[in-house]
């Protein structure tokens, strides 16, 4: 316990006064509510750690959900930013060029072997809007797409369409036509099933999946379903859209989780740990006519590209993806040692479960109230998804609290009771 004092500082309850005064006013004017930690960041960090508005310390496992790769304050990244202060403006990307733009294509070609161009968006969801886009400029007599049981793929329409990970997200909506696959070893055939109701592999405009699934629980398939989906994709020349939105960009030890399983995609989505959304794939799957799919943006704020440019190469010249594995494995033997369940991960994408969703929500609140970020993943799961600069002690910690958390939550007739408080409904 010295060294969680050592390192993670809770000085007041969580939330605290400030933060709840805070969240009393976010839920009041923010139309797009939901559920947030039971604080509010003060911006203020410093690797893998971070304090609220309250003063208190936390160490961070989530990353700010996988957007965060080289924690906070990184020095490289402090760097760039020091460069840009002097440009203030947001460039219209596809009409206004800057050689950032470039560069960055340049980098991000660079580390998806079988691709030779990259278009870049806003966020993951427009980065799935536009794979749709350029699948279905290929696949012109396509009725339908197909993506599986459990993803998440964003929250616009038709990223949204592809998804089915929590109800809530789709309710009253309208979707474009689907079919689903299990996300298990019988997708295979699943699949040949749809194309022998539908008649004609024309009629499929994609198959979307996710290499290790985010949201719907960080549930990490089998080789053989992902083996076979490419295999049929290839076969019946469906495009294969690989969403690697939260998996991507080294955080599983490879620049692409997808590259676990042996596979080459069609068209790869990518946003979160980049800076910037983006669809990577080959030149010929792109639309030959100019203005065929666009953005406003073309990759958000100048800064945005630049740091994205700047975390890949941090990534590359520092071997963090050697380190990505080295600590996902050691992270995933410490959590063998607690009392939970089905752990799982694939580098420092790693997951456990509790036995209903009632001690999953209890067992993360105290997580967080002793000083840990972490993230609710599927029905029963925690997510931990450290920056990359997370070391064996940052670990030891987490894994301390998660320990002390069980603990408490396992007492014989220990029930969180009611809300933490007014606004936040753990």
């Amino acid at each position: 316990m010295d060294l969680l004092k050592e390192m993670i500082h809770i000085r007041t309850d969580i939330p605290g006064r400030r933060s709840l005064t805070l969240l009393k006013k976010l839920k009041q004017l923010n139309g797009g509510w939901a559920e947030p930690l039971p604080f509010v960041h003060s911006g203020r960090g410093q690797g893998c750690y971070f304090y609220d508005v309250d003063g208190n310390k936390f160490l961070d496992f989530a990353s700010q959900v996988a957007s965060n790769p080289l924690g906070y304050n990184h020095p490289r990244l402090l760097k760039v930013v020091r460069q840009y202060q002097t440009h203030p403006v947001k460039y219209a990307g596809q009409d206004f060029t800057t050689k950032e733009h470039i560069h960055l294509l340049e980098e991000l070609i660079s580390i998806s072997k079988g691709m030779d161009a990259a278009f870049l968006i806003n966020s993951g969801a427009e980065a799935v809007e536009n794979a749709i886009k350029i699948a279905l400029r290929k696949q012109t007599a396509a009725k339908f797409g197909v993506s599986f049981e459990s993803g998440f793929h964003g929250r616009t329409l038709g990223a949204l369409s592809c998804a089915n990970s929590k109800r809530v997200h789709k309710e009253h909506y309208f979707t474009f036509p689907m079919h689903r696959l299990p996300y298990d070893h019988t997708a295979g055939d699943a699949f040949q099933r749809i194309l022998e109701q539908e008649g004609s592999e024309d009629d499929i405009g994609f198959i979307i999946i996710e290499p290790i699934q985010g949201e719907g629980g960080y549930n990490i398939p089998s080789n053989d379903l992902m083996q076979d989906i490419s295999q049929l994709c290839r076969k019946h020349h469906v495009p294969l859209i690989v969403d690697e939105i939260q998996s991507g960009l080294g955080r599983t030890g490879k620049w692409w989780a997808h590259q676990h399983f042996d596979f080459h995609p069609d068209i790869i989505t990518s946003a979160k740990a980049l800076q910037v959304g983006a669809v990577v794939s080959k030149k010929n799957m792109f639309p030959k006519e100019s203005g065929a799919i666009s953005s406003t943006w073309g990759g958000g704020h100048i800064l945005d590209m630049a740091l994205g440019l700047e975390t890949i190469r941090v990534i590359r010249e520092y071997h963090l993806l050697e380190h990505n594995r080295r600590m996902g494995d050691y992270l995933k033997q410490k959590l063998f040692g607690l009392d939970v369940y089905n752990v799982r991960g694939i580098g420092l994408m790693c997951a456990f479960d509790l036995e209903d969703k009632k001690t999953r929500d209890n067992v993360f609140l105290q997580i967080v109230k002793h000083g840990v970020a972490v993230l609710p993943c599927g029905t029963v799961g925690i997510r931990l998804i450290p920056p990359y600069i997370v070391t064996e002690k940052d670990v030891d910690i987490a894994i301390s609290v998660i320990d002390v958390a069980l603990q408490k939550c396992r007492k014989k007739g220990f029930r969180h009771k009611g809300p933490v408080c007014e606004v936040h409904g753990c």
